[in-house]
């Protein structure tokens, strides 16, 4: 039985392909003109290169409903370029398949392009292991021997390892709270919340969540209430027990280093010589 010809309309499905692999540019080479205003308004027209009714341009009589209405048969272009491709002798159906083709190679991927444009701002590869830690030994006075710096130095590295992933905000928040972190009485060396508050000027909710992140990888404990009623959070120590952050600020301190070297640059060859 021969279907009778009816103009179906596009799917759901197909308007939303069809949108999406337009850039939201009329597909006519060359024309600038969009298919949805600032305002959200759909401005643009539903084209058919192949007519969906009979004495339509282009109709093909072997085609069904279904592919007269389908994303293959079908492109976005401005009102201009609508009427204007209605000259069949100017447009036949073989430019209209290839004004679509084109036009979809060029924008049809966006989706994809954003997705790999990407990027986890985290994940950085442009770090410094240390080496032998022999110049902070100098620094601080230790008069280690050149084994056990080179211990001390697999111990920072293994600390790098967990700064270098953090978001960027949080490396810069922390290179701030270890500038203002003191040795506490019966608590260790410790961080005050309400200080990194004030010259910060970040709210309560945007410093806890930074906290979660640096507790999460193991670079400071959870936030504590101290006796005097003020919160503060505790830096970690190494599994060697090593309170290396408090011997880090008095290294940058005695050589005039900004802590952001370590905690955001990640240099930790600065503690070599």
């Amino acid at each position: 039985m021969i279907e009778k010809v009816k103009r179906l309309n596009p799917t759901p499905d197909v308007l939303r392909e069809l949108y999406l692999k337009s850039g939201n540019l009329c597909a006519f080479p060359g024309c600038k003109n969009i298919l949805m205003n600032y305002d959200g308004i759909f401005i643009g027209q539903i084209c058919h290169i192949e007519a969906a009714e009979e004495g339509g341009e282009r109709f093909n009589p072997n085609m069904t409903n279904e592919d007269r209405r389908s994303f293959n048969n079908l492109l976005l272009m401005c009102y201009e370029h609508h009427c204007i491709t209605n000259d069949v002798q100017k447009f036949p159906k073989e430019q209209m398949y290839e004004i679509k083709l084109k036009h979809e190679e060029k924008y049809g991927n966006f989706l994809d392009k954003i997705i790999d444009s990407i990027k986890d701002y985290g994940i950085n590869d442009n770090f410094q292991e240390a080496k032998n830690c022999l110049r902070m030994s100098d620094v601080l006075n230790w008069k280690l021997g050149e084994l056990e710096c080179i211990e001390n130095s697999k111990v920072l590295n293994r600390l790098l390892a967990k700064i270098k992933n953090l978001p960027p905000e949080t490396k810069k928040l922390l290179s701030i709270m270890i500038s203002r972190a003191f040795n506490k009485s019966n608590y260790g060396f410790v961080i005050p919340l309400h200080e990194i508050e004030k010259v910060t000027l970040l709210r309560q909710r945007e410093i806890k969540e930074n906290i979660e992140i640096l507790e999460r990888n193991g670079i400071t404990h959870e936030i504590e209430k101290d006796d005097d009623g003020y919160y503060h959070v505790k830096l970690c120590k190494s599994d060697e027990g090593w309170q290396y952050w408090e011997d880090i600020k008095l290294f940058c301190e005695k050589q005039d280093i900004a802590l952001n070297e370590i905690t955001v640059k990640l240099n930790f060859k600065l503690f070599d010589r």
